[in-house]
């Protein structure tokens, strides 16, 4: 066992949905160590059912939050506390991780990766990592990057430790893109290996984010949240751009943490 394997743990965030996670990403981790995985519910009713459907096989951890923002933040929270140094967290609801190749990565594949994506990151002073949000092949690239990418909240790795404090999401959804930002601001880089990509049913399982809003809901809470985040990231990090389901935010590749500097240095002059 490696160093990163000794102080890892990866945490799945789970709501309502058992039967699913047990179907879909307990099956895609089969062949990593049990002791190594926690699932995270949300009250002590749902830890009863996820028990009885795991029995003793996984521990199963209670969050006491509401909603996946402050699940994220408490599963952050939890790593510290606990000194789990390598915390990967993993959506209830992931079917396989594709390549650029168009073939989906055997479980043994997906713990390797998972230790090469804490390697890398580690050795470019980062903590932040993970993949692309999206299986198809034309937009897989065998390429690792460090530029303002989005990290997606449903796999990704987090690099814990006493030197920097852990960051924190203020909203409700779209947590993953202000963890993307705040690191990135924080360290100049977050690690994407572009090469692997999530297969998963956005917004369309039975459970999760499905059970805490409605469609109309989540449209304008989503909406309210990029106005916040346009306001509070620096000037061309982030903008808006419309989706199916309505407003989203897009990150700016070629921002640098220099641009900052910049500005900063440009409102002195006008001021002084």
């Amino acid at each position: 066992m490696n160093v990163i394997e000794q102080s890892l743990k990866i945490i799945i965030p789970s709501f309502n949905r058992p039967q699913q996670l047990v179907a879909k990403t307990l099956q895609l981790l089969k062949d990593v160590p049990r002791d190594k995985i926690v699932i995270m519910c949300s009250s002590f009713e749902q830890s009863i059912e996820y028990k009885k459907i795991l029995g003793d096989n996984y521990k199963v951890q209670v969050s006491f939050t509401s909603g996946i923002g402050q699940k994220r933040n408490y599963i952050r929270q939890y790593a510290l506390k606990n000194n789990i140094k390598y915390l990967m967290s993993i959506d209830d609801d992931i079917n396989a991780i594709a390549t650029h190749e168009g073939k989906e990565l055997s479980s043994d594949e997906v713990y390797k990766m998972i230790l090469r994506g804490f390697y890398e990151t580690e050795q470019r002073n980062l903590s932040l990592w993970g993949i692309c949000g999206y299986s198809n092949t034309f937009f897989l690239k065998d390429k690792t990057t460090t530029d303002l990418k989005f990290i997606i909240g449903n796999f990704y790795g987090t690099i814990i430790d006493e030197v920097r404090p852990i960051i924190l999401s203020p909203y409700s959804l779209l947590e993953d893109y202000y963890f993307s930002c705040k690191h990135f601001l924080r360290e100049g880089g977050v690690l994407r290996l572009n090469g692997f990509g999530t297969k998963t049913n956005f917004a369309k399982n039975k459970g999760g984010l499905q059970d805490r809003f409605t469609s109309d809901e989540r449209i304008l809470t989503e909406s309210r949240i990029c106005d916040k985040m346009l306001e509070e990231m620096p000037e061309d990090m982030v903008s808006i751009k419309m989706k199916n389901r309505g407003r989203n935010l897009m990150l700016n590749r070629h921002f640098k943490i220099s641009d900052v500097i910049s500005n900063d240095e440009s409102k002195l002059d006008v001021e002084g």
